[in-house]
């Protein structure tokens, strides 16, 4: 005869039931826990130490924006944690963020807390090209008055670097102390979104000025027909100047834009206002300004940039003048 087996308690399954229940609801609060809030001592949202909050610009690569009465250039933020910052950014960089100063030569130093404005970029290879040893070598003018010979060229003609593609060689060269100059002062331009202007005219020899000067004078008198070489010539004069009162001739001047040629409607772009905002910084000016086309006699050339030296052109961009005010000014001559 078998024996009988002993059934279990139903107390006994219910117990293990309510444990078993227990177990997976304490699991499932562990699991939202962690996942909620992350493990003891961490951040929900990582952020490395010194790191600018994502929503904010980082000031090491682009300056805080700053009331300025010159126009206004917009700069794609640089930040890889945040987007491109739809204000306005002053062409008047603060000198409290330029970064570590004390990595600029000296007198680079001085001079942006001299003028308010600092470098952005490292001017330690610029510096002497900028500043040259005798501020007054390059102040000088080239016009109707003052002319260069025929065979006049320059020593230090060397090849220009940001020259736009597809110019002749003839006029891709300037000075080698203005070309480093140039250089700097578009490597700037670059740190404020400026990328996109390339130099289209550099030096010219005075059988090149000839040239122009000529074939424009035709063109003229072929759309004049009835006016008299006087008035010709005076219609050309305007815009481009007879061989030997060009200042492309000196070497140290050249035309540069984003456009395909030079035009005026350059200057209603942020990069013509730039480069006329910085320029100084750099020893250069706009040489042919608006607002002295009866001192040059020339029209206004948003895109022509004549190397001075950054002493002199910081003492014309403080005055208000041209390079014609300002050589009768030190009594140039």
């Amino acid at each position: 005869m078998a024996r009988k087996t002993k059934k279990a308690s139903p107390y006994l399954y219910v117990a293990i039931g309510l444990i078993a229940v227990a177990v997976i609801l304490l699991v499932t609060i562990l699991v939202l826990s962690v996942t909620e809030y992350g493990e003891p001592g961490e951040s929900s949202v990582p952020v490395s130490v010194g790191s600018p909050i994502p929503s904010e610009p980082n000031e090491s690569q682009t300056p805080s924006v700053q009331t300025s009465s010159e126009p206004p250039v917009s700069v794609a933020e640089s930040s890889d944690e945040s987007e491109a910052s739809s204000q306005p950014v002053s062409v008047e960089p603060p000198v409290s963020n330029a970064g570590d100063l004390s990595e600029q030569p000296e007198t680079a130093k001085a001079y942006e807390q001299t003028v308010g404005k600092a470098y952005s970029i490292d001017m330690n290879p610029y510096e002497q090209y900028v500043c040259p040893a005798d501020p007054m070598e390059y102040v000088f003018l080239v016009d109707a008055s003052h002319t260069l010979a025929a065979d006049f060229e320059p020593a230090d003609l060397v090849y220009i670097k940001d020259m736009k593609p597809g110019r002749p060689d003839y006029y891709s060269k300037m000075r080698a102390v203005a070309e480093k100059a140039l250089e700097a002062f578009l490597e700037e331009g670059r740190m404020y979104g400026i990328d996109d202007v390339l130099v289209s005219n550099g030096y010219r020899s005075y059988g090149s000025q000839a040239n122009l000067f000529n074939s424009y004078i035709a063109e003229e008198r072929a759309a004049h027909p009835d006016e008299t070489d006087e008035q010709i010539e005076a219609r050309v004069l305007v815009y481009s100047l007879r061989p030997g009162t060009s200042e492309h001739q000196s070497g140290l001047c050249v035309d540069m834009h984003n456009q395909k040629s030079t035009d005026l409607s350059f200057a209603g772009t942020e990069a013509a206002k730039w480069l006329e905002a910085n320029c100084y910084r750099f020893g250069f000016i706009l040489r042919y300004p608006e607002d002295k086309e009866d001192i040059t006699t020339v029209m206004f050339e948003p895109w022509h940039f004549r190397f001075v030296g950054r002493e002199a052109a910081t003492e014309m961009h403080e005055l208000g003048m041209c390079l014609e005010e300002y050589c009768d000014y030190k009594g140039i001559r």
